[in-house]
C-alpha cells in the first residue's frame, strides 16, 4: 500500500508537466497595451451664433434628448420678424382689396335698385295716365273707330321707351356687378399662393431656429463647455465635448517587432491592466498606416523609447472600464488554427 502512494505522488507532477509542456508548444500567446476611450462627439453649429443659455455642467451624465444648450442667430430671428410682416402686409391688402370691392357691389346695387324704382315709377304713373285718358275718350261718344285707331299716342311711344329703358339702363351696372363678383371670387387666388410661399419660407426658418436648441445625442457625459453665456461664437466652432457613458473604443500600440502577428477584424480579449477578471471581447477594426512612438504608460520599461503600430479595437458598450483606463489586449492562437479562436489566460506584469 505504501509502494503505491509512493508511485502515485511521483506520476502526479509528471503528467501535470506533460500536460503544461503540451499545452505551450501547440499554442502561441500574444499581449499588448491599449487605453480604453469613450466616443467623443463635437457638438457645434454651422453658422455664427451667440450663446443665450448653458444647461449643463462639465462631467454632467445627460440622456438622450435632454436640452444642453439653447444659442441664437440675429439673422434667423430677423428674417422670420420679416416674414411675419409680409404676411401681415398680405392679409391687410387682401382685407382692404375686398373691403373695396364690396363697398363698389353694394352701391352698384343700390343705382341699380333706385334707377330701377325710378323707371317703374314713370312707368306706373304714365300707365295710371293712359288708363285715364282711355275712359275720358271711351267717354266720349262722338269718335269713330277710325279716329280711335290711328297709330300709336305719344304716351304709348314714351311708355315703351321707358320700359326698354328699364332693360338698357339696367345692363352695365349688371355687367359691372359681375365683372365685380368674379374678381372678388378670385382675389385671393394669387395671394393665397403668395402667403403659401411666405408661409413655407417661414416655417425653412423655424426649423433653423430650432436647430439653435443643441440636445444631447445619445447617454452620456458632458465634458468641456467651450463657451459662456453672451459670448459670440464663429460657425463650426465647438461648443461641448460630448463622451459616450461608456468606453467604445481601445487605442493599442504593437510593437513593431510583433505588428505582423494581428490583422484587420481579428478578435481580442480585452481585459483592465490592474483587475483583469472581468474580460470583453474586442474586434480590430483599424490599423495604423506608419510606426509611431510607443505612449509611455504603455510600455513595459517607461523610460526606454519603444515604437509600434497603432492599433484601433472596437469593443461592447458592456464593459466595465474607465474612460482612458489601461487595458491588455490578450489572443491566443492555436496553431494551424485561424486566428480569430480565442481563449481566456491570465498575464501578469
Amino acid at each position: 500500500m505504501k509502494k503505491f502512494n509512493l508511485l502515485y505522488l511521483t506520476l502526479i507532477p509528471m503528467f501535470y508537466f506533460w500536460f503544461v509542456l503540451h499545452t505551450n508548444l501547440s499554442k502561441t500567446t500574444f499581449f499588448f497595451y491599449g487605453f480604453a476611450e469613450n466616443k467623443e462627439t463635437e457638438l457645434s453649429q454651422d453658422k455664427d451664433i451667440s450663446v443665450q443659455r448653458i444647461f449643463v455642467t462639465p462631467g454632467q451624465e445627460v440622456l438622450e434628448g435632454d436640452l444642453l444648450m439653447e444659442v441664437q442667430q440675429t439673422q434667423i430671428n430677423y428674417k422670420i420678424e420679416s416674414l411675419d410682416h409680409e404676411l401681415l402686409q398680405v392679409n391687410l391688402d387682401s382685407k382692404a382689396q375686398t373691403i373695396s370691392i364690396q363697398n363698389k357691389l353694394e352701391q352698384l346695387k343700390i343705382n341699380k335698385q333706385t334707377i330701377k324704382l325710378k323707371l317703374n315709377d314713370e312707368i306706373k304713373l304714365l300707365k295710371n295716365k293712359m288708363k285715364l285718358q282711355a275712359d275720358l275718350i271711351n267717354g266720349l261718344g262722338s269718335m269713330t273707330e277710325h279716329e280711335r285707331a290711328d297709330g300709336p299716342t305719344s304716351n304709348e311711344v314714351k311708355l315703351s321707351l321707358l320700359e326698354k329703358r328699364l332693360f338698357s339702363d339696367l345692363i352695365p351696372i349688371d355687367n359691372q356687378i359681375r365683372q365685380l363678383e368674379e374678381t372678388l371670387a378670385g382675389i385671393n387666388k394669387p395671394r393665397v399662393v403668395q402667403k403659401n410661399r411666405l408661409k413655407d419660407e417661414r416655417k425653412y426658418y423655424e426649423e433653423e431656429l430650432n436647430k439653435l436648441k443643441i440636445y444631447a445625442p445619445c447617454d452620456g457625459i458632458i465634458g468641456n463647455i467651450l463657451c459662456k453665456v453672451g459670448e459670440n461664437i464663429s460657425a463650426f466652432s465647438t461648443l461641448i465635448n460630448f463622451y459616450e457613458r461608456r468606453p467604445t473604443i481601445v487605442k493599442g500600440y504593437v510593437h513593431e517587432s510583433q505588428i505582423l502577428k494581428i490583422s484587420k477584424n481579428d478578435s481580442l480579449l480585452v481585459s483592465s491592466s490592474l483587475h483583469n477578471t472581468q474580460p470583453v471581447k474586442g474586434m480590430i477594426i483599424g490599423l495604423g498606416s506608419r510606426i509611431v512612438e510607443i505612449p509611455e504608460r504603455l510600455r513595459k520599461i517607461p523610460e526606454l523609447k519603444t515604437y509600434g503600430r497603432e492599433v484601433l479595437i472596437k469593443i461592447s458598450e458592456q464593459n466595465p472600464f474607465l474612460q482612458k483606463e489601461k487595458v491588455m489586449l490578450n489572443a491566443i492562437f492555436e496553431d494551424d488554427v485561424n486566428t480569430d479562436k480565442l481563449e481566456l489566460t491570465h498575464f501578469t506584469q
